[in-house]
C-alpha cells in the first residue's frame, strides 16, 4: 500500500489530462494529445492509497465490520485505490492477516 496524489484537468484542447505523483507539489505537464501546458496547483491534488495486489486471506474478519465498510474495503480492493481515510483500516486489516498486500 502507498499514498499517492493525482489531479484530473481538462486541456484547452478537451483532451483530460491525468497525474500522479508521490508528492503534492506544482506541477506544469505538456497535453499529450495537443503539447499545452497544463499546470496543476498544490490545491488540486487529492490524497488516496495505491494498493497494489491485495487479496483477502480472513473473510470472518472482514465479515466482523459493519455492511458500508464490508463494501467500502472490497470496492477499494477490487479498484486498487481508497480514499485516504480508509488508510488506517486497510493497514490494521493487513498486520492482523486479513489483507494479505504485495
Amino acid at each position: 500500500m502507498q499514498l499517492v496524489f493525482h489531479a484530473v484537468k481538462n486541456c484547452r484542447c478537451g483532451n483530460v489530462v491525468y497525474v500522479e505523483v508521490p508528492q503534492r507539489e506544482e506541477l506544469t505537464i505538456r497535453c499529450p494529445k495537443c503539447g499545452a501546458s497544463v499546470q496543476f496547483s498544490v490545491d488540486e491534488f487529492v490524497e488516496e492509497v495505491k494498493l497494489r495486489d491485495c487479496e483477502v486471506r480472513d473473510w470472518e474478519r472482514i465479515g466482523a465490520l459493519s455492511t458500508t465498510v464490508q463494501q467500502m474495503v472490497l470496492q477499494a480492493l477490487e479498484s486498487g485505490r481508497a480514499p485516504k481515510g480508509l488508510w488506517p483500516l486497510l493497514v490494521k486489516l493487513r498486520d492482523v492477516g486479513a489483507l494479505i498486500c504485495t
